[in-house]
């Protein structure tokens, strides 16, 4: 099993914000449903466009884009969309390309993030209540915020116990650890393919995706 330990590309605000409120809250957890709802919204309203296929997560300022699109110009244009909700920092886009029919298998994934999300509520050193946990065929991804990097790790290994899970993504901000940041208005013009919104600009940065191989874990009974 590989777990690919993706930062949730998390600005320098975030470092300050983890020093007074470390973990989720009641505030940030709104902030997140509204942008989801925002962002699903504005695919409804896409003329042109087909985004039925396309799943929405917003956890801790993270969207995450999973499910499927007939077209590539489709994925970009949902991956346009995640930015227009200025509660999201980061976009996380995993779209794939094709019929829903042949590429998701939602029963099983449902199976998958129950068992995963159990496995993680019976373990008390690990606060369930701060990650999120999605599935997308036999893909398991993680968001939320860790309190150490152990933390994640035995999370990680959690998801990859289960049966039927062929990868672990981790999507999860690490309290503590710094990140290099990358301006957020530039991040949108590209996916939305066209010139930075200098109004946007002045909004918190956020660092580019990273594959991050982890470190050896303490095997879980």
């Amino acid at each position: 099993m590989i777990f690919r330990f993706i930062p949730a590309f998390l600005a320098l605000w975030l470092s300050a914000c983890a020093a007074m409120q470390p973990e989720r809250s009641i505030g940030r957890d709104i902030d997140d449903t509204n942008a989801s709802l925002s962002i699903k919204a504005a695919m409804t309203r896409a003329e042109g466009y087909a985004l039925d296929g396309v799943d929405v997560e917003v956890t801790d300022g993270l969207a995450l884009l999973t499910g499927t699109a007939p077209r590539e110009e489709d994925r970009r244009q949902a991956e346009c969309l995640a930015w227009s909700a200025l509660a999201v920092r980061a976009v996380e886009n995993e779209i794939e390309v094709g019929s829903a029919s042949t590429l998701r298998d939602g029963a099983r994934d449902s199976w998958i993030t129950q068992q995963v999300r159990s496995r993680l509520l019976r373990d008390r050193s690990v606060r369930s209540v701060n990650y999120n946990v999605e599935a997308e065929n036999g893909r398991v991804f993680l968001l939320g915020i860790a309190r150490t990097r152990g933390e994640l790790e035995r999370a990680a290994q959690h998801a990859s116990l289960v049966d039927g899970v062929t990868d672990v993504v981790t999507l999860v901000r690490v309290i503590g650890e710094e990140t290099t940041p990358v301006a957020r208005g530039e991040r949108q013009a590209i996916a939305c393919g066209g010139e930075a919104i200098p109004a946007l600009d002045s909004l918190p940065s956020l660092d580019p995706p990273q594959d991050v191989r982890s470190a050896p874990v303490t095997p879980i009974d």
